[in-house]
Order: structure tokens, then sequence, then C-alpha cells
């Protein structure tokens, strides 16, 4: 727990710029800001089709259980695909979200669901998906075999501030880490923090407190089953610095903070998805030490935010013309604006990049 101005608290701007515009959207969208529309998969697929990175094909978007079972039977899907992802537009955390691969054991004939390791069929799914009473589903290509390593940046005010990174998803042992801008140091090394709701300054040090005490007592996960890893992948030097570049890229295009999700596979990257609510505004796990003070600042991101200008973390910037007026439309007609887009896929500028795990790359947190 950390003692961190409010205006400086990570988390707490992240749970007032949340309930502002889950409560008062149209206000929020009066005000010239369109981030949060980004919260729907759908409007986040045409923000990446606008600047062209590459994300993943979306073969459809359907608003019924119907014309989800017609697009998966349809030759929209080419039998060459390694698998298909099988979304909820506007849910979180990988809520309404399936992997579906063929099983490793043909003789088994089915499919499994890669997030859980577990047996599972479209029908399970559609019946899934109509217990949560989804209203926008999309179906889009899984590339690669395995869950990739995902890559977080956080944007904010034309800086990488830090990148979360999720290793292991699908395996024994997923695991979380933060690491700075260029890689080269472990930001999660103090653990995770959780806004007190209130300032207080350590009066012999100078710096801004923090409960390690109590944070010890309530030691887990990070999230659902994440612990901080030992160790990290390695990435490609030009990859690495690929992803930077279209983070800050889409950053600006976007205006405010935003978490950028990004994976690698075959030497290529990929936008996920994009998280204005980083874990809910519950904590982070970022702080650097300050040599020449001696005290640990878990407070840099706010402060970071702070800078970046108004409530929502920066300024605001043109809405996209295919998502003018996006709340306003229909589940139906928000799925219709996928008609006739491209599948973005931007040219890499790294050649036989390669990422692989290396023990002990970063050390432990």
């Amino acid at each position: 727990m950390d003692y961190c101005k409010a205006e400086e608290s990570f988390p707490t701007l992240i749970q007032n710029r949340t309930k502002k515009f889950r409560n008062e959207a149209a206000a929020v969208t009066n005000e010239g800001y369109w981030f949060h529309y980004l919260e729907d998969k759908v409007a986040a697929y045409l923000l990446s089709a606008e600047l062209n990175v590459s994300a993943p094909e979306v073969f459809c978007c359907v608003t019924n259980q119907a014309d989800l079972q017609e697009c998966l039977a349809s030759p929209k899907i080419p039998a060459t695909v390694d698998g298909i992802v099988i979304k909820a537009t506007s849910m979180h955390s990988s809520q309404g979200v399936y992997v579906l691969v063929d099983d490793p054991n043909p003789s088994n004939n089915a499919t499994i669901d890669l997030l859980t390791g577990e047996p599972m069929d479209i029908a399970d799914v559609m019946s899934a998906l109509q217990f949560m009473q989804a209203t926008k589903i999309i179906v889009e290509e899984f590339i690669g075999t395995d869950l990739p390593t995902e890559y977080k940046f956080h944007v904010m005010n034309g800086e990488v501030a830090a990148v979360d990174i999720i290793d292991g998803r699908g395996t024994d042992c997923p695991c979380y880490a933060v690491v700075d801008s260029i890689m080269s140091n472990r930001l999660d090394r103090f653990g995770c923090f959780e806004p007190s709701g209130m300032e207080s300054i350590d009066p012999v040090s100078g710096c801004t407190e923090i409960d390690f005490v109590t944070g010890a007592r309530r030691a887990g996960p990070v999230k659902k089953d994440l612990n901080l890893c030992d160790r990290i992948p390695e990435l490609d030097d030009c990859l690495w610095e690929e992803m930077t570049e279209i983070a800050l890229e889409l950053g600006a295009r976007i205006g405010v903070y935003m978490r950028v999700d990004m994976f690698v596979a075959g030497g290529k990257v990929y936008v996920q998805e994009y998280t204005t609510n980083h874990m809910n505004g519950l904590r982070h796990c970022a702080a650097k030490f300050d040599t020449e003070t001696g005290c640990i600042d878990s407070c840099f991101m706010g402060r970071m935010y702070d800078a970046a200008g108004g409530d929502y973390g920066g300024s605001t910037t043109a809405v996209p013309t295919k998502l003018d007026k996006f709340l306003t439309l229909s589940a139906q007609e928000q799925c219709d604006l996928l008609t006739d887009v491209a599948a973005p896929d931007r040219a890499s500028s790294c050649e036989q990049a390669t990422s692989a795990p290396v023990p002990g790359f970063l050390g432990s947190p």
C-alpha cells in the first residue's frame, strides 16, 4: 500500500477516469474524447486498421447465436488458419474470450481452449456466450500454435511509462512482470501497490510512505493466477523498438493515456487490444528507486498521467472517421462498420527476428 497524492496515484486516476466514462459516456464524448470507444473490440480493430498496424484478421462480427454458427461454417474462415479466437467484444480480462485450436491428440478429433487447456467445441462456446448474454461477438484469426508472450505498453504524453509482460499463459506457470521503456530494468522488484486513499510523507526520509508490512500480509497473485516472473523472455531489439514505435504512434493518435497490448508471432508484431482500465484501477506494479534520495517511487506513473493533462491523462484528438458517433450505433451497426475493412497488415522492418525464453533475463523482480 502506498500513500501517493491523489493526483499522483495511478490506480486512483484510472478509477476516477473509468467511473466518469462509464457513468457519463455522453458527457465525455461531448468533451471531444473518444478513447473510451476502444473498450469495444470492434472500435479497437477499426483504429488498428486506420493506422494499418498489424492485427489478427476479423472473419466476422455477429449479434446473435444463429449468425455465429453460420459464420463458423462459412468459407470466410480459411482451413489453413492455426485456430480461431471468439470474443465477446465488450468484456475484459479474458472474459468471454475462447482460443480454439485442434486438440494436439489427433485421436480425439476435437478442439481445446488454449486459455484453459480444456476440451471445448463451438457448442460449448455458444452456450457460454449465451449465459453471459453477449450482444456482439467477433471471430478472429489465432496466429501460432501457443499463446504468445504479451507486451502491454503504458503510453502517455508521448512516452512509454512502463511495459507489462505476461508470459506462459496456458501453461502451469503463467507469470507477470513489469519493465522499463528500454527493457533494461524490472520495475516490479518492489512488488505491487494499492492506493491507500491518502497522502503521507515520511518526516525523516522525505519519501512518499509505503506500507510494506500490510502488503506482505496481502501477498498473493498479481492478477488471477499470475505471480511475478522469476524470468522473462528475451526479445530481439528490433522487435522491441518496433513495438515501441507502434505504441507511441497509437498513443499520439488516441491522445490520452492508453495501454497498448501487443504480441509477436513469426517475427512480426501484432496489436492485440487497447486497455483503458488497467487492473480495474485496483493496483499497479511499477516503481523506481531514486538513487539520489534513496526513495522507492511508486507514484511516478501517476505524475506522468497528471502531467499529460486533464482528467483523462491527455488531450483530445480527431475522432477516426469510422468511429464517428460509435456509441450511438446499434450492435449490428457497429458490426457493419467492419464491412470492407481490410485486415491491417503493416510490413515489419525486422528481418529474421525471434524471441525465446532465456533463463535469468533481467533476473528476478
